[in-house]
């Protein structure tokens, strides 16, 4: 079995927590606060970065078809986080940070068989100008603009450019440095001209340049970052149950009016999300055997979990869409391996490399998901 890259844990652990930073909506009178939540909008980028290198790593393992069919159940069950969210995705269709990286990890494995990780790589830029292009063409606003161009959360330009960044940073280490040198110096420019103020969702050049910064820095770290205690990448490796986790959670606070004194909710709500990470992992691995003892009845589950999803929010009211959101949400981040194998299954992969069952789980929760 390869040996995980706890690195790449350590950096999803760090953008966990600069999220949670981001969504929790606490008082920012002073400085240093301030600071740690608008680090915190640049959480997907290291997110995303990172989604990058993994697809990478994946498609050493495997054809990009399964991994293709993969991640199109990805997107569809990730509608999980919005329905949770209590919006109804059919009516409001949004490109949530969930389908983001599936967009985005598609558009990786394209670009990844047609020129090779090496060549894709220096593609980095080209969403980011995409993007920009775009911005001086009336488009009409439609399904497509929601998860395509901006307006949107996470559409896949400009924020394909960070998938593409991670895989330059892996590929290219040194020349990463020297991009990441100018980057930095390009924003410190802007900004002392006073034009430093970074927009995310129409992102403008000032929030790419920090960025890549951001992200460059991190990756020329990464070497040194391999060997970490276990505790350090605890949420990076449940990355996709904090998702859900951390959003419960500091919903439960606010609407009990607990204070948004960040001495209080950051280490109360954080210490929260990792309990009831070990609870619900624990139920899991009781419950779970059962319902993945067979392909039937493995392939069974997910169906039934797409379709609720897919038909909560014109079934059922509100209410209980972010109730029946959240355990699908649940149970999608907790058993999320158990969908690769699945698809690995019904794709005829395993067939074929039946020693590399074990190995590809593993490796595919470094994508975060």
């Amino acid at each position: 079995m390869s040996k995980r890259d706890d690195s790449l844990d350590l950096l999803k652990t760090l953008a966990c927590v600069l999220m949670f930073f981001a969504h929790s909506h606490v008082a920012t009178d002073s400085w240093i606060t301030h600071q740690l939540v608008f680090l915190g909008t640049f959480a997907p980028v290291i997110f995303f970065g990172v989604s990058g290198v993994t697809t990478v790593l994946q498609l050493r393992l495997r054809p990009p078809g399964s991994l293709s069919l993969f991640y199109v159940l990805f997107f569809f069950l990730g509608l999980s986080f919005v329905g949770a969210k209590g919006v109804n995705f059919w009516h409001e269709p949004q490109s949530e940070v969930l389908q983001g990286i599936a967009l985005g990890v598609l558009m990786t494995i394209f670009f990844i068989y047609r020129l090779g990780p090496e060549i894709s790589g220096f593609l980095f830029p080209l969403p980011f100008l995409l993007h920009l292009a775009a911005k001086k063409v009336p488009i009409p606003a439609t399904m497509a603009t929601c998860f395509l161009i901006p307006p949107g959360l996470f559409t896949l330009f400009p924020w394909l450019a960070f998938f593409l960044w991670g895989i330059f940073c892996y590929n290219h280490r040194r020349a990463a440095v020297l991009v990441t040198l100018g980057a930095g110096a390009a924003y410190t420019a802007l900004s002392l001209h006073g034009l430093g103020h970074c927009e995310k969702w129409d992102m403008n050049i000032q929030f790419f340049l920090v960025g890549l910064v951001l992200y460059g820095v991190l990756a020329a770290m990464q070497p040194f970052l391999r060997a970490v205690p276990g505790w350090l990448v605890y949420l990076g490796r449940r990355s996709l149950f904090f998702f859900y986790a951390h959003y419960l959670l500091l919903y439960f606070w606010y609407s009990l009016g607990l204070p948004p004194e960040p001495a209080l909710v950051w280490p109360v709500v954080l210490a929260g999300v990792v309990v009831l990470s070990l609870a619900c992992d624990r139920l899991n691995q009781l419950v779970a055997p059962a319902c993945f003892s067979s392909l039937t009845r493995a392939f069974m589950f997910w169906v039934l979990m797409l379709v609720t999803v897919l038909l909560s929010p014109v079934l059922v009211p509100a209410p209980w869409l972010i109730r029946i959101s959240y355990l699908c949400g649940f149970l999608f981040a907790l058993n999320y391996r158990q969908l690769l194998l699945l698809v690995l299954e019904v794709a005829g992969v395993l067939r074929v490399f039946p020693r590399q069952r074990t190995v590809s789980a593993d490796r595919l929760s470094d994508t975060m998901r």
